[in-house]
């Protein structure tokens, strides 16, 4: 005997599949969250990033403005430097030209006063000539010994040391003269030996007691 259900067969499945779905839905979210969560942190993370590399630009870019600042003011105190080191050495070398030229003037000063110190009586100079320290004197005299004196009170000076006869001639009872000197700026005047006592002569009595 045949026997047919007319009723509607149950489906299992659906129910399953819909209670799957049901299921699976909090895990989906809770998937989304940590997403969020992940991606929230990594943009704060990046914000926070970003901040701190630009707070260190900043902060390198006053350094750099303060350095910079530095640095044109030492180069303004470099080159005032540098002037004052010029004007200085421009002066040191106007000391030393002067310096230079008191030396060079004291030399003559002294030669003319040593040669008119040592004139004696009856010798008048014609003719003085200088080639650095060689002095060439072209004079007259009314003897030969003043002539000689001339020449002994040169070099007891100290300042020329060499004095040479180079010509003299008389005429007309004058004598025509020309001398030649060495003369020493650096030299110090030599000092005049006192007379010795001549030999035999009787020492100063001592005074007599009272």
């Amino acid at each position: 005997m045949i026997r047919i259900n007319l009723l509607a067969p149950e489906k299992p499945e659906a129910g399953k599949k819909k209670a799957s779905a049901v299921g699976s839905a909090p895990g989906a979210v809770q998937a989304y969250l940590i997403l969020g969560l992940f991606a929230g942190g990594a943009a704060l993370a990046s914000a926070g990033l970003w901040w701190w590399k630009s707070s260190s630009i900043k902060e390198l870019d006053v350094k750099i403005a303060a350095a910079k600042k530095r640095q044109n003011e030492l180069q303004a105190i470099k080159i005032q430097v540098e002037e004052f080191q010029r004007r200085k050495r421009i002066l040191d070398a106007k000391v030393k030209l002067i310096e230079q030229l008191k030396a060079q003037q004291s030399g003559p000063v002294h030669m003319l006063d040593e040669i008119s110190k040592g004139l004696p009586d009856f010798v008048w100079l014609t003719s003085l000539d200088q080639a650095a320290n060689r002095i060439t004197l072209g004079g007259e005299s009314n003897g030969l010994t003043a002539v000689a004196d001339f020449i002994s009170n040169l070099q007891k000076g100290g300042w020329f040391p060499r004095v040479d006869l180079v010509s003299s001639r008389e005429a007309n009872n004058v004598i025509t003269f020309q001398l030649t000197a060495d003369f020493q700026p650096q030299a110090s005047p030599a000092p005049v030996a006192a007379p010795a006592s001549a030999p035999g002569a009787a020492s100063p009595a001592p005074p007599a007691k009272p």
